[in-house]
């Protein structure tokens, strides 16, 4: 279980992943990185879409098991990003071993997602507010 201090909770934040975030993309997961001041410290997040994952008892099997693997991991992340994981369908199929070898390979491209500019995610790109017409 990830303890509480390393949860993103705060609605606050995860607006600011999808409008500063970066993304990175694997067959499983999707995440979002984004660097916050020093005080902040490492916070982790997972959306599971009922899009997605119908059932209940499949989105909080895929976040449990997501959970326990990113507590592994905790060491070897920077401390003062904000990680939102995004999962995909395949993920719920995936072998432990699978989805271990995919965090890895998203946390290892941190630093070359965070040297990318910022890009605003699909659901932010939505809700943009257009600029008024000229009369």
């Amino acid at each position: 279980m990830l303890k509480k201090p390393f949860r993103l909770t705060k609605t606050r934040d995860f607006k600011l992943l999808g409008v500063k975030g970066r993304s990175v993309y694997g067959p499983y997961l999707v995440m979002r990185v984004r660097t916050v001041p020093a005080g902040e410290g490492l916070k982790v997040a997972f959306i599971t879409s009922t899009k997605v994952f119908k059932k209940a008892v499949d989105r909080n099997r895929v976040k449990r098991r997501l959970r326990a693997l990113v507590q592994g991991f905790l060491p070897e992340i920077p401390k003062n990003i904000h990680l939102l994981f995004i999962v995909r369908q395949e993920a719920l199929a995936a072998s432990h071993a699978n989805l271990a070898a995919e965090l890895k390979r998203l946390l290892a491209k941190i630093s070359e997602a965070l040297a990318k500019p910022p890009q605003l995610s699909p659901r932010a790109r939505k809700m943009q507010i257009r600029p008024a017409a000229k009369a």
